[in-house]
């Protein structure tokens, strides 16, 4: 028996596995950082690791597994980032409040990349190599997860309809995981941007002034739901 099997038999308690799944999930994303998508292979997860292939698989299925799992992760830091906003930073009573808190929620969510990159890869991709019962799991806690932000954000009165704040929150994760690419762009096509003067938007500024519309929009749209 290897040392690194012996290891992996020791990891007994809930506690030790959750930190072998958090090894593999931070491993992944190095990965994904230094390279992109092609470069996270099973084997090269489990090289780096220090896992044989076998010992991985008792814990995810595939990588669209891990990256998926990585996804979750990414909505689990946004929303715990969005409840230590301070409840004064979030404010549409103004336009210029308005744009601030548009300024707040994209700092937010540039601050967790995976959020967009993956996000771009979750239904082409992702979500094809992926077991039902997995991919079940992380739909309910996704929609939890968007339930407690829906909450948040008409808590802090940015919305007075649960509905209005759930609709704009899968607008801003539809239209995130399309940005991402357009902004990060591989080595190729930023050489072929730049050689053709083909724009590369920015990421954090674009996001501000699409949080800056979609809230105005709702911002008038109730005003003229109640007459205004």
């Amino acid at each position: 028996m290897t040392e690194t099997d012996q290891a992996y038999r020791r990891a007994r308690t809930q506690e030790q596995k959750d930190q072998r799944l958090d090894d593999i999930l931070d491993t992944t994303k190095s990965i994904l950082d230094e390279g992109s998508y092609r470069d996270v292979t099973m084997s090269a997860i489990a090289e780096r690791v220090g896992y044989s292939r076998a010992n991985l698989a008792h814990y995810v299925g595939s990588k669209e597994e891990i990256l998926l799992l990585l996804y979750i992760r990414s909505l689990r830091g946004i929303l715990g980032d969005m409840r230590n906003i301070d409840p004064g930073a979030l404010d549409a009573s103004s336009i210029d409040s308005l744009r601030a808190t548009a300024t707040t929620l994209a700092t937010v969510l540039s601050s967790h990349g995976d959020f967009g990159r993956l996000g771009a890869l979750l239904p082409s991709i992702i979500e094809t190599n992926v077991g039902l019962e997995r991919l079940v799991e992380c739909k309910r806690e996704i929609i939890a997860m968007m339930a407690e932000g829906s909450h948040l954000l008409v808590e802090r009165g940015l919305f007075g309809d649960p509905a209005d704040s759930t609709r704009f929150l899968l607008d801003l994760a539809n239209y995130a995981s399309g940005l991402y690419p357009a902004t990060h762009p591989l080595p190729i096509q930023r050489t072929a941007c730049k050689e053709t003067g083909y724009p590369i938007p920015p990421y954090e500024e674009s996001l501000r002034d699409f949080l800056t519309v979609q809230l105005s929009g709702y911002r008038a749209l109730k005003g003229k739901r109640v007459g205004l």
